[in-house]
Formats: structure tokens, sequence, C-alpha cells
């Protein structure tokens, strides 16, 4: 049953407030412009995330800022690969969808020299804490705009065919509206206009090795619950509203549906996911508890030449990557 959105709202402004107070001791007044589209009130989805920003103390200085990036990286290999993080944007105007607390605007605006970036996301004080990392690398306030935006409204606060380039990791498997948000991405984006969206991947070890069977199997955690269900409160916390995993051909056919051409690239990992599959997955497959499609996705696993896991071809890792393309109009 979902919150009264009066008590959601709350939530929302405490949220805001404790955000206010961290970053006040640490950062001077910024002129970054941030905004929030009007007419949607609080959701579930939106006040979950107003209190679980990721990454939510703030930094002190651009070193440190740049060195959580090379970290951040490390944790998650072929991330970087996949999303084609170290591409040029010096010629773009690029959105990042779902920005959190500034990790890739950083990335886009510093070391892909774009030319604009724009970041939204549902949570104030991922936002502000985006904007105060901003601040310590001296971007121009003319490079940046924040804007909040909700997921009651899929629509897009932006202008069609305004947008080169688009970024959205991890975010629309937590959304109310996947198929209305995206459809809004490729209007706000030129034609010929390309970007990367990851959503998570129900090929991964992370869904069929350490959900179905360590979580479910060997802890005993989620009884009864399909291995959706268990999937969606073992992997942003218990009460997160919304936590899609899916299958690659099936977003695929929203991206398609939207009006892009698209390509699936593959899952990049989570650590967590490599440790298991070379300490447990023997035992997975010996043990007649794990349902039957998990037990043929796991069979089906082959190694590349680096040793990364693959399902049907494609890296099994939690990340599924996408390259988008913006379908020309006539």
């Amino acid at each position: 049953m979902s919150r009264p959105r009066a008590t959601l709202a709350r939530m929302a402004k405490t949220a805001r407030v404790r955000a206010e107070s961290l970053l006040e001791r640490h950062v001077e007044p910024s002129t970054i412009p941030l905004s929030a589209a009007a007419g949607s009130h609080t959701t579930s989805v939106d006040a979950y995330w107003g209190r679980h920003t990721v990454n939510s103390i703030p930094f002190r200085s651009a070193g440190e800022s740049l060195r959580y990036l090379t970290w951040r990286s490390a944790q998650y290999p072929l991330f970087e690969r996949l999303m084609e993080l170290n591409a040029d944007h010096s010629q773009d105007v690029v959105l990042d969808y779902g920005c959190g607390p500034g990790n890739d605007l950083v990335g886009f605006a510093v070391r892909g020299r774009a030319r604009r970036v724009i970041g939204m996301d549902v949570s104030m004080p991922a936002l502000l804490l985006a904007r105060s990392r901003i601040a310590l690398h001296g971007l121009a306030s003319s490079r940046v705009e924040l804007i909040q935006v909700s997921d009651d409204e899929p629509g897009i606060p932006l202008e069609t065919g305004s947008v080169d380039y688009l970024y959205c990791e991890g975010v629309l498997h937590h959304t109310t509206h996947p198929d209305g948000i995206l459809a809004e991405l490729a209007r706000v984006m030129r034609d010929d206009a390309r970007g990367h969206v990851m959503v998570y991947n129900r090929h991964s070890l992370w869904f069929n090795l350490y959900t179905a069977y360590v979580c479910q199997i060997v802890q005993g955690a989620f009884p009864g619950l399909s291995v959706d269900d268990a999937f969606q409160r073992n992997t942003d916390g218990e009460d997160c509203p919304i936590a899609r995993a899916y299958r690659p051909e099936d977003f695929a056919t929203l991206c398609r549906a939207a009006g892009f051409r698209v390509s699936y690239l593959g899952g990049y990992f989570a650590e967590q996911e490599l440790a298991l599959f070379h300490t447990t997955l023997p035992a997975a497959l010996a043990d007649s508890r794990l349902p039957v499609e998990q037990q043929e996705i796991l069979r089906g696993l082959t190694l590349d030449a680096d040793g990364y896991p693959r399902y049907e071809g494609s890296y099994a890792g939690v990340g599924a990557v996408f390259r988008v393309e913006k379908e020309a109009q006539p």
C-alpha cells in the first residue's frame, strides 16, 4: 500500500532540509541554475530516492571528486568500456537523466569537456550534492543546469531536438513510466543524436546466482517470493518501491517503440558478482532447488578471453548497457 501523498511530501521536504544542512558547512554559494518541474505530486519513488541518495557525503576538493570517479569505475568491471565514458563531448549538449549526486555530470563536464551538461533527478538532496560538487570544479554556470523532475510525470522540460547526447545510468528500472520517459528522451534529442542507457539485467549473475541462489536458497531470505520480487528487495534496499530486471531483448523493444535505434552492448559487473561466479557457481548448479530458468542461464555461461562470463554472447553483469540513437524523422 502506498503512503498518503502528504506523508511523502513531508518525507521529501525532510530529506532536502537534511541535505542542505549537510552541505552548508562545505560549499560556497553556487550560481548554478537549479529548478523544479511544476505540476507533479510526490510519489513513493520520489520520496524513496530523496531519502537514499547514493554517495551522500560532499566532496571537499576537485581532486577528491575525480579520484572517486576512478575508484567507482574499478568497482564495476567493464563499466567505463561499455558506457563509453572516455569519449569527447566538446561539441555536445549532454543530458544526464537521473544524474544523482553528479558523478557523471562531473565526468562529462571535466573529462569529456562537454559544451553544456543538464542533470535531472527526482531527488533534491542529490541535486544539491551535484551542485556542490560541480562548484568544486569551477564550472561556469552557463555550462550547467540542474532540474528536479518527478516519477509522477514522464514529461521532460526541454525543447524538442535540444540534446546531442543522452546518458541514463541505473534509472529507468526504478520508474513508474519507463516507456513514457523513453519517448520523451527521444523527443528532446536531435535527429541522429546518440547515447547510452543502463538498466538491470535479468540475464546477470546478480539476478540468477546471487539473488536466486545465495539469497533465497543459501540464506533463506525472502521466503515465498519470486526471484523478481526478491531481486527488487535485495538490490537497492528492501523498501525500494520499484527495481526491475529486464531481459535485454525486452528493453530493446521498449527503446525501439520510443523511436530509437538500439544496440545491446552487454552487462557490466559488480565485483561481488565475479567473486560469486568463481566461488559459488558449482554449488548452485548442483542444487536441485535452483529454479529451472536460473539453472539454464547459469549453465549457458561462457568465458571471454579475459575470463569475463557471457550469456548468449553478451557480458552477464547486472548493468545492461544499450547504445541508442535517435531515429531521424522524415
